[in-house]
């Protein structure tokens, strides 16, 4: 009887949790479309900030379940943008990766420096995104259907609106064995 409490008590928990988070990323998405906030650029190393958020989401972690691969420039890389607004768009994008790489899959990040620009890209193998979904994956609460995980569905909105707020491209596309989603930044 005790046994089936706590658990009951977990699950409410749980749930009042990712209500939690589902609340303050809608907050945060109707602020930056409302234009409510504003980006505070800065110049930083875009390869140091990329490398530590790499390593907090995906090496720091036990029972990784994937491969990973990285090719990054040897020398700093500077940009300037909101330090802390990309690091919320790496976020998004390096915890959807790790979410759906299939099991024993590759996870590749790449920063690529060409003619003054740097591409960001983050690949993970699996399945693709079907098709019709594709153009519709930045929008608000959209998931896909064999999502093996919960989300908002607002980590891709939320990404695609400071990157808009940036001016910087970005997008996704199938690919052999996987998904990859880049963006790119000039870089000063």
């Amino acid at each position: 009887e005790d046994k089936k409490k706590k658990r009951y008590v977990k699950g409410i928990l749980d749930a009042a949790g990712r209500m939690d988070d589902m609340l303050a990323a809608l907050l945060d998405l109707s602020a930056l479309e409302a234009g409510a906030v504003k980006l505070t650029e800065e110049r930083f190393d875009f390869v140091e900030l990329f490398e530590t958020e790499a390593g907090r989401l995906l090496i720091d972690v036990p029972d990784a379940h994937f491969t990973l691969e990285y090719e990054l420039p040897e020398q700093k890389v500077y940009v300037f943008a909101d330090r802390a607004r990309i690091e919320q768009v790496l976020d998004n994008l390096l915890v959807n990766a790790k979410k759906n790489v299939t099991e024993n899959g590759v996870l590749r990040l790449s920063l690529v420096l060409q003619n003054g620009i740097l591409h960001v890209r983050i690949y993970n193998q699996g399945n693709p995104i079907p098709p019709e979904l594709l153009p519709k994956i930045w929008d608000k609460f959209c998931r896909g259907t064999n999502a093996a995980y919960r989300g908002t569905g607002l980590g891709l909105a939320i990404a695609a609106q400071v990157l808009s707020m940036h001016g910087f491209d970005y997008g996704a596309e199938n690919c052999t064995e996987g998904v990859l989603f880049f963006f790119s930044m000039p870089v000063c």
